[in-house]
């Protein structure tokens, strides 16, 4: 063991030593610095181009003149004057009461009038439960609210999202009957979604990163914040893959296009064993490039976008339990999950490396089946040929397999590994015969 080490000592020596691993570090940095810049150039650039609130009293003309000639609902007319006459914007909780009791066609102030006069939601809750035909989802938010003391207000706006959030998915359970599913709703997945929902508002834990976005899908500025821009990182674990590609694709096939491999082979040691410790000289420097970038993205990002609610935790529901962990630490399991297209990438690399002198060759040969392999992937799944579910690249997205994201069905994360053993062992395989029988 203490010989293997000494041999992997010796490719780290001559891996770090190399010019074009410096660079490919610099790069890593370059990468974050460019995320980091990116979303800060567009958070300043949506603040720039964001207009002041407008007076919705024109809208709300415009409404009622239209629905006066279409012969519309006099109830709807009535609520659209209403909101002229009391100067009620969108931001108003009254407006948004309002058009939840008219989308339902069962419209009538004249119930509810007294309550929105005076601002009393709570009268306004309770009117509705006593007076009203209410689905399942406005009885449970109507009675939560009294019981909780959570007003319709815009200060509590994440609490009526919550809140929202349970009693949608109420709705839609109590549609559903005896069904398991509705859609792309499954039972399952909404009754997850209103213990989380819940989880949230009890222990007053509203903010949440499992429904952040990445920075491709915000449109508003206070959407881009520290933890937009870390887990849109995990992106530039492609990046890593890339370049642990560049160092596996030469670490053998530069040893015989040089000629240093005779050196190698004099002392007292297996073969095979000097393919191992280039093998694990591999995967362990792509991984000490992942941390780099890993470990530069908490800084750069801090710097250029504040650390507010760096504190958020990651709240999920598993086994039908609500658990939480540190952000940071399921960060951490994404990139190690991004992380096994590299390794596996990395091994195909290494393997042709381990065939040909040409180091151009096994390069391009990888790159080329790395760009190309989860398209061909994709193609095959929509025109239903289930057997590329055991091609690699059908598998080496565990992040969205583990979701339930893959283009094949009962598609799951055991089986996915189980491919790529499979795969991984057949490509070490080949380099190991490749390298043993291969002459000097």
């Amino acid at each position: 063991m203490a010989r293997f080490f000494r041999l992997v000592k010796n490719e780290y020596i001559k891996v770090f030593k190399k010019l074009s691993t410096k660079i490919m570090i610099v790069l890593i940095i370059i990468c974050a610095l460019g995320l980091s810049g990116i979303a800060l150039f567009a958070k300043h650039n949506m603040e720039s181009n964001n207009y002041s609130s407008y007076d919705a009293t024109g809208d709300y003309q415009q409404t009622i003149d239209w629905l006066k000639n279409t012969n519309g609902d006099p109830n709807e007319i009535a609520m659209w004057q209403y909101l002229i006459d009391n100067d009620i914007d969108s931001d108003d909780w009254r407006y948004d009461v309002l058009s939840a009791v008219f989308a339902n066609g069962t419209g009538d102030m004249s119930g509810i009038k007294k309550y929105l006069d005076d601002n009393d939601w709570r009268g306004f809750c309770q009117y509705r439960l006593d007076n009203d035909i209410l689905t399942e989802g406005e009885k449970w938010e109507y009675q939560y609210r009294l019981d909780k003391d959570i007003s319709f207000d815009k200060s509590n706006e994440k609490k009526n999202d919550l809140i929202m959030t349970v009693a949608n998915a109420k709705n839609t359970i109590a549609t559903m009957g005896d069904a398991k599913s509705d859609g792309q709703n499954s039972r399952a997945k909404l009754e997850d979604n209103i213990k989380l929902a819940l989880y949230q508002l009890d222990n007053d834990k509203l903010d949440n990163t499992a429904n952040q976005m990445t920075l491709f899908e915000t449109n508003e500025p206070e959407q881009i914040t520290f933890w937009t821009v870390f887990l849109t990182s995990t992106s530039l674990v492609t990046v890593v893959a890339l370049l642990a590609i560049v160092i596996a694709g030469g670490i053998v096939s530069s040893e015989f296009s040089q000629g240093t491999v005779k050196f190698l082979l004099i002392n007292p040691v297996k073969r095979w064993k000097i393919l191992m410790s280039k093998y694990f000289t591999v995967i362990t420097v792509g991984y000490i490039m992942l941390c780099i970038l890993f470990v530069v993205m908490i800084p750069i990002t801090g710097l250029m976008l504040g650390f507010d609610g760096f504190s958020t935790p990651y709240i999920y529901v598993s086994g039908g339990e609500v658990k939480e962990m540190p952000t940071l630490l399921y960060a951490a399991e994404q990139y190690l999950m991004k992380s096994v297209e590299m390794v596996v990438m990395s091994t195909l690399a290494f393997a042709i490396s381990s065939l040909v002198r040409s180091t151009a060759l096994a390069i391009g040969v990888s790159v080329f089946t790395m760009c190309i392999g989860s398209t061909v992937t994709q193609l095959l799944g929509q025109l239903g040929q289930d057997w590329a579910r055991f091609l690699v690249f059908a598998n080496t997205d565990l992040a969205s397999i583990s979701k339930g994201y893959s283009i094949f069905a009962q598609h799951s994360v055991t089986f996915a590994v189980g491919v790529l053993i499979a795969h991984m062992v057949v490509f070490l395989l080949t380099a190991w015969d490749g390298f043993t029988k291969r002459s000097v």
